[in-house]
């Protein structure tokens, strides 16, 4: 698995190596802001192509609340549940995960803690296999967004995406004695894990190995 995950490695160098810190360190366009960590998760759990609609949605969404002062925290995002003009303007970007992420954060973060610690906590110490887990339960988070919000606020993981499932694909059919599993984003996510366990690799470097292997430099940037 080392030798394998390091002929990738190669191919995707040094990108995924330096947009991996880049997760980590929250080093994003979105910064180390809970709130529009928030928002760029919630945004990105419409489906909708992120380049084109999410990303501009949330930098609009960046210039009309944060910039402007109305909202500087996640007890301000969980007062847009009453606002129907937010609803109303960013209908397209399921809005209503915005104030419901960080309702439950505060409903189950340490008191007293910083909102970006809140944030961080949960992510560092969430189970992505636990159905059980508060914000996994909200309606409308998948794995995948329930992932992708822990990779942006700087947890080790990856996001059992299109191009992660791909790349898994393609390993498991040259090496099919690996038994990688594809048929789910739980599996997804298990084959994922069983690379990192054996090897130098870790979770954010193999989502990011997959992404610059699979996808051409223009689109990707985008994405980051």
């Amino acid at each position: 698995i080392q030798n394998l995950l390091d002929e990738y490695a190669e191919r995707a160098a040094p990108q995924y190596s330096q947009h991996a810190a880049k997760f980590q360190e929250l080093d994003r366009w979105t910064g180390d802001d809970p709130v529009m960590l928030i928002v760029d998760a919630a945004f990105s759990s419409s489906g909708l192509n992120y380049k084109d609609s999410v990303k501009p949605a949330a930098e609009r969404f960046q210039r009309q609340f944060v910039e402007e002062g109305v909202i500087s925290g996640l007890d301000d995002l969980r007062k847009l549940r009453d606002d129907p003009d937010y609803s109303e303007e960013f209908g397209a970007g399921r809005p209503e995960l915005v104030w419901k992420i960080a309702e439950t954060l505060l409903e189950h973060g340490e008191d007293g803690a910083d909102d970006l610690t809140i944030l961080q906590s949960w992510a560092d110490n969430a189970d992505p296999l636990d159905t059980d887990d508060p914000i996994r339960d909200l309606h409308g988070i998948g794995l995948a967004t329930f992932q992708y919000l822990r990779m942006i606020a700087g947890a080790d993981t990856v996001k059992p995406d299109i191009q992660v499932e791909r790349f898994i694909e393609e390993i498991d059919k040259t090496y099919s004695d690996l038994s990688l599993d594809t048929h789910d984003k739980e599996a997804l996510f298990e084959s994922c894990q069983r690379l990192a366990e054996n090897s130098d690799y870790s979770l954010i470097e193999i989502d990011q190995i997959a992404w610059w292997v699979g996808t051409d430099t223009e689109s990707i940037e985008g994405t980051h």
